[in-house]
């Protein structure tokens, strides 16, 4: 009778409990580093040209949530305002981001991970 029968039916006695060899273990063990979280802010700006979609741009890269006041653009130059949005748009698509308009002088734009859920018409 070998030994995998005698543990299935008989009791094992002390001396062939004694021949299987007891290895030990040591534990690996990686450091616990608990990843501190940088905070997410949600800042507001105002767009005033295509130079602050630059500091929009920096902004978003650094994770941040961006609400900006397009309506000094607005009135002043829609064909800049059209460009500016143009390139918010890419740069969002690029770093996996969002952008949305809020309110007719408001836009939002958002960093990698956060998404906009529009209101389906």
């Amino acid at each position: 009778m070998g030994f995998w029968d005698k543990l299935r039916g008989e009791t094992v006695k002390a001396e062939t409990v004694a021949e299987v060899p007891v290895i030990e273990i040591e534990e690996a063990r990686a450091p616990r580093r608990v990843a501190e979280l940088e905070p997410i802010y949600v800042k507001s700006m105002e767009l005033r040209s295509l130079v602050d979609v630059q500091e929009v741009a920096d902004e978003l890269r650094s994770g941040n949530i961006m609400i900006l006041d397009i309506s000094t653009l607005m009135n002043q130059d829609p064909a800049e305002l059209k460009r500016a949005i143009d390139q918010l748009k890419g740069i969002c698509q690029a770093i996996g981001g969002d952008v949305g308009r809020l309110t007719e002088s408001k836009v939002i734009a958002t960093p990698k991970y956060v998404n906009i859920q529009f209101k389906k018409p």
